[in-house]
């Protein structure tokens, strides 16, 4: 039986971000998924975003999954619009408040962009991103500096400025009865596992995996994994 599942990519990310994984689901030969990708509309706030995302939707209930930035806006449409949702699955993201630090830097970096002009992600910045043993991985590294530029210094301060106020949803997306499968990398710099793993004692419809030796770009450093766990969802948790 043929399945659909609806992708929401991160920030200054688009479709190519998920080719690995979907280049290692056929390796699996795992051919029955159709693949919908999602955009980010230059909304100025995430609830104009949201609405837009339900714009793409089909007027069925879907299977969700969200990577990052795209995962806190899949989470919260589940939570608007729970009706439109079978399954919430979130790649590397924490439906949560931004830290204070975190707000602060996004603000720097328009002021500095807006100043200066957008010369492009740092290498040290993509680095950062990753685990140290991804580091050698020319392709990853060459792929994320290619995303960002295509997108380029309008979508990146769009998505600063209207994704930065977020709201700690996580205790109202608990109550609701969808199943929810999160799954991060144990290096990851920018997503508090100890947070997720209080989440999951909270909510009796969440799992959790963690990948080893893995960072914040989960489907680029690890394709097979996040194959490996979509297959068991769609498996395991109808």
């Amino acid at each position: 039986m043929r399945q659909s599942i609806y992708l929401l990519p991160g920030t200054m990310c688009d479709t190519r971000l998920w080719q690995p994984m979907i280049a290692s689901l056929k390796k699996l030969e795992v051919n029955e998924i159709d693949f919908h990708f999602l955009t980010i509309a230059p909304k100025p706030t995430i609830d104009g975003i949201v609405d837009d995302i339900k714009q793409q939707l089909p007027n069925e209930k879907v299977t969700l999954m969200g990577f990052s930035l795209g995962g806190y806006l899949a989470s919260a449409l589940t939570l608007k619009y729970p009706q439109m949702v079978k399954r919430l699955l979130v790649i590397a993201n924490m439906p949560c408040a931004l830290p204070a630090n975190e707000i602060k830097e996004r603000s720097r970096a328009v002021a500095w962009i807006k100043r200066n002009g957008y010369a492009g992600i740092a290498q040290k910045r993509i680095l950062a991103l990753l685990d140290k043993s991804a580091h050698h991985r020319n392709d990853i590294v060459s792929l994320i500096d290619k995303m960002d530029k295509s997108l380029g210094q309008d979508v990146l301060v769009h998505q600063l400025l209207a994704t930065t106020k977020r709201e700690d949803i996580f205790p109202k997306l608990a109550l609701l009865d969808q199943k929810k499968h999160f799954c991060v990398g144990e290096n990851d710099p920018l997503v508090s596992i100890t947070s997720l793993a209080d989440f999951q004692q909270q909510d009796k419809n969440m799992t959790l995996a963690i990948f080893k030796h893995a960072g914040h770009m989960l489907p680029l450093e690890k394709p097979d994994e996040v194959a490996n766990w979509l297959t068991n969802i769609l498996v395991n948790h109808p």
